[in-house]
Order: structure tokens, then sequence, then C-alpha cells
């Protein structure tokens, strides 16, 4: 009856450790994707007819001294024709291109577009900006869902830390108190019974971190196969964030039983 509880117990670790991993990559998928999603917070240049190559990397320069512009694209008048005709899908004579050289501006988020909005509208070399009012607002509104379920998965891997530390400490008192039955005197007792725990504690956490991969890695592949369009991070990104997550868990939760030791024993 008793070996059929310490399997019990450890399967119950085991998978309390797989499903922590599961929100742990949530979480850091949904830290991911916020992070893809703010890269296409940007807006479009349009430069002056006049002006020559030497300047507009001038301009270039002078754009990305500043703290809210994060990255530059230039795009030449052919390249934007060419766009142009794709989107439209109609042909068009080059002779007739009426579109201006322009520049792509991307900053870190919507707060910033004021700043650099206001650095554009006084600058000679600049001909129009162009905001996509609509797409800024859609891309707010996804970056917010992703923000909101990045904290919830934070709070249900919380939640998956306290029930692992919760069962640790269980296991532990279960076998210190069957030895005080045993042997009242030993004062060992509490520190044999925690030593007994160690081990299959950490063994636990390795088997379920290793199905949890080898479970991400196949439903990854099959899922971008099903949805190409669909960002998740490979199992190099993740690897780290999962392993620093399982030792914090590992190292706190035993941490823990010591503290216990001296206030419940």
């Amino acid at each position: 009856m008793g070996a059929k509880k310490v399997k019990r117990t450890f399967i119950v670790l085991v998978l309390s450790f797989m499903i922590f991993n599961l929100f742990i990559s949530m979480a850091s998928n949904s830290y991911f994707l916020g992070k893809v999603l703010k890269n296409n917070y940007f807006l479009t240049v349009e430069l002056q007819n006049n002006l020559k190559l030497p300047q507009i990397e001038e301009f270039e320069k002078f754009l990305l001294k500043n703290n809210s512009v994060k990255g530059l694209r230039y795009l030449d008048k052919t390249e934007a024709f060419r766009n142009l005709q794709k989107e439209l899908e109609i042909i068009i004579p080059k002779s007739e291109n009426p579109l201006p050289n322009s520049i792509i501006v991307s900053f870190n988020n919507e707060n910033d577009i004021h700043v650099v909005q206001e650095l554009l509208d006084v600058n000679p070399n600049v001909r129009e900006i162009y905001i996509d009012s609509k797409f800024l607002q859609s891309t707010q509104m996804k970056v917010s869902a992703v923000n909101t379920s990045l904290f919830l998965f934070l709070f249900f891997a919380g939640s998956m830390f306290f029930l692992i530390s919760t069962t640790l400490r269980g296991n532990i008192f279960k076998d210190y108190t069957m030895y005080a039955i045993k042997n009242s005197q030993n004062p060992k007792n509490y520190m044999v019974a925690r030593n007994k725990n160690l081990i299959p504690f950490i063994v636990s956490a390795i088997i379920g971190n290793l199905l949890f991969f080898n479970i991400y890695i196949i439903l990854r592949d099959k899922l971008l196969i099903l949805l190409p369009n669909l960002i998740l991070q490979s199992f190099k990104q993740l690897f780290f964030i999962e392993f620093i997550a399982v030792l914090i868990v590992i190292v706190v939760s035993w941490k823990a039983t010591a503290k216990v030791k001296k206030e419940e024993v």
C-alpha cells in the first residue's frame, strides 16, 4: 500500500511539473508574441522628390539618434511601385509612377508615435507622413490581449509551483511521521525524511521536463503545418527559460522545507 502511494505521489509530481512547464511555455510565448507584434508599430515617411541619396542617408542617421525610433527601412519609389502593382493586381507603365521615395519608421510602442510625428512634421525632407490608424489600433488590441494572457499564465504557473511545493512538503512530513513513530528519540528523523525525498523530487522534475518538451516539439511542428502564420517559440528559444523556471521551483521548494522544520517539527 505504501509503495502505491509513493508511485502515485511521484506521478502527481511528474504531471505537476509538466503542467507547470506548459504554463511557463504559454507565458513565454505570450511575451515573445507581444515583442513580435510591437515590431509592427510603424509609420511611413514620404520624402521630398528632390532629395539625393547622401541627403537621405544623413536624414536616416538623424532619425536613428532619436530614442523613440527603433528602426528604419528605406523604400525607393521603384520597389513601392512594384508592391502597389502586386496589391492592386494591375500593370501600370513605369513612366506613370506617382510614388515618392519613402522610409518606414518603426518604434517601440504606441506612445512613441507622437514623439516621432513631432520630429518629422517640422523636417524639410519630409513630404508627408502616413499612419495606418486601423492597423495600429488592431495591433494595440492584440498586444493588450497578449499581455493579459501573459499574466494569466504566470498566475497558473505560480499555482502549480504552490502545488509542487506543497506536495513535496507533504511527502517529507509523511515520512518524518513514520520515522518518528518507529524511533521518536532519533533527532535526525526529519533530516532523513527530507533527504529521502530529494532525489525522487529532482527525478520527477527531469521526467516532467522531458515529457513536456517531447510533446511541445511534436505539437509545435503539427500546428505550424496546419497554421503556417502561427508564431511559436522553438525548442532552443524555450529551453533556457524552462530550465531556469524549473530550477527555481526545485531550489525554492527545497529551501522551504528547511524552514518548515524549524517552525512546525
